[in-house]
């Protein structure tokens, strides 16, 4: 892993949450909260916590460790899409910055229950874009179930469609 596929990584993420997004437009806001049976219930719940998992772990990278459990200017459409774009961009100024030394780097933070951990800052970076890659299949399948239009956002397209 070298820094150009950690800048090729969360490009696709980016355009994989623009998607996303762009895929709940059209639901009602009853639609949008409508408990599922998913992990987080809703499609708005999913994806409140895919900007918040985002918004944590950029500022574990940078020192921090909130214990913040939820965002809660992310409480609808709008509000994760804003969290989501201010996240994405000051994540692209911290791996403009990056170095491929950096990325084996290992950063200790302190967890929501108060437990140490620490990860070669790559291992975290790689983790992140994988747990909203997670969660947006769950989000795609919750669009299924309520009978709405759903997006794929499997990696190669997004080669395809770059």
């Amino acid at each position: 892993m070298n820094v150009q596929d950690i800048q090729t990584l969360y490009a696709y993420n980016s355009w994989a949450n623009r998607r996303v997004v762009d895929a709940c437009r059209p639901l009602t806001a009853d639609v949008f909260a409508r408990n599922v049976g998913n992990s987080f219930g809703s499609v708005k719940d999913t994806l409140a916590h895919i900007a918040w998992a985002e918004w944590l772990w950029l500022e574990r990278w940078h020192h921090r460790s909130p214990k913040r459990s939820a965002l809660p200017e992310a409480s609808d459409l709008s509000g994760i899409e804003h969290v989501l774009n201010d996240v994405d961009r000051r994540r692209q100024e911290f791996i403009h910055d990056l170095t491929d030394d950096r990325l084996e780097v290992r950063i200790g933070y302190e967890n929501i229950k108060g437990e140490h951990w620490e990860y070669p800052l790559g291992h975290m970076l790689q983790h992140v874009v994988n747990h909203s890659t997670y969660h947006r299949g769950q989000v795609i399948t919750m669009l299924r179930q309520l009978g709405a239009n759903a997006v794929s956002t499997d990696f190669l397209l997004y080669f395809d469609e770059a």
